[in-house]
């Protein structure tokens, strides 16, 4: 068991993790994590509702991690934003003076 989630555990809830990089991957973890969730707060639920609250329930919660800025654009002016510092702060900006930055707001 590792260190996080001893502390979470330590702090009364049961932590699941939602791991990766990859977003369609990601969106079926996290949906299917979610699901689980739903089941175990549902769960807690109708017990509490059908024998009383006798002690404190264990309540889940996810625990994600994503490299930072990893639906953003990755690199800017040549220099790298995803996984970087870079991903804190406003990657792109100027965009009255550099117009190929427009590029990073298309959608769709």
């Amino acid at each position: 068991m590792g260190t996080l989630t001893q502390l979470f555990n330590g702090y009364g809830y049961k932590p699941y993790f939602v791991e990766g990089d990859t977003p369609k991957p990601m969106h079926q973890l996290m949906a299917a994590t979610l699901d689980t969730i739903n089941r175990r707060d549902q769960a807690i639920q109708e017990d509490a509702r059908s024998r009383g609250i006798k002690t404190r329930p264990v309540w889940p919660m996810i625990v994600m991690r994503t490299p930072k800025g990893w639906t953003g654009p990755k690199v800017v002016d040549g220099k790298p934003v995803e996984g970087t510092w870079r991903a804190h702060q406003v990657p792109v900006t100027d965009l009255s003076t550099k117009p190929g930055h427009l590029r990073f707001w298309k959608t769709g």
